[in-house]
């Protein structure tokens, strides 16, 4: 933490962070949210416990979210402003992917594959969060009901498949992306 100059004389004595810490504060939230993903895709819980897909998805959605506003402010943005939207997923998770596969010696068919097919995931996973209604074409979401031609919707009636839509792709890869990240 820095202190910050040319302020009122109020605000001079509180503390700012670099972009550097919040970067490495959303690194490590996001790796503690996909690390939640993954015990819950896993089954990690009580077997009493029911785990709804919109849960899982929640714990994913804000997994990226959080590791492209680390990238993001790694890259000197607006702590501000990528704090007030969630609909950096779709544009920065496939650059974030292509860089922590080349930072970890993720490479081959396999690599191909999950690249190739990262802007559509990333398109998905962004569309997970509420907020987010690609021009009110997609209300569907991992967190609250909408609806839909008068039918509400609950999002634990979801039909994307977790272990699919990042389970075999991205998922497998994310928690090294997180480290890579908050290293």
């Amino acid at each position: 933490m820095r202190r910050c100059r040319g302020l009122s004389s109020k605000r001079r004595d509180e503390f700012m962070a670099t972009n550097a810490e919040w970067s490495q504060g959303f690194a490590r939230q996001a790796r503690a949210d996909f690390d939640t993903f993954l015990k819950l895709q896993r089954g990690s819980v009580s077997a009493e416990d029911i785990i709804h897909e919109c849960h899982k998805l929640q714990f994913l959605q804000m997994a990226c979210e959080k590791l492209v506003k680390s990238h993001l402010c790694g890259e000197g943005a607006s702590v501000a402003a990528i704090q007030s939207s969630h609909a950096y997923i779709s544009g920065t998770l496939p650059i974030v992917l292509m860089q922590a596969a080349h930072a970890v010696n993720f490479s081959g068919k396999h690599a191909q594959w999950v690249l190739r097919h990262a802007r559509h995931i990333a398109r998905e996973i962004e569309i997970l969060a509420p907020a987010v209604k690609r021009g009110g074409n997609r209300p569907d979401n991992c967190e609250y009901p909408w609806e839909s031609s008068g039918v509400l919707h609950r999002p634990f009636g979801l039909v994307v498949r977790s272990d699919l839509l990042a389970g075999r792709t991205i998922g497998p890869h994310l928690p090294q992306i997180a480290s890579v990240r908050s290293g």
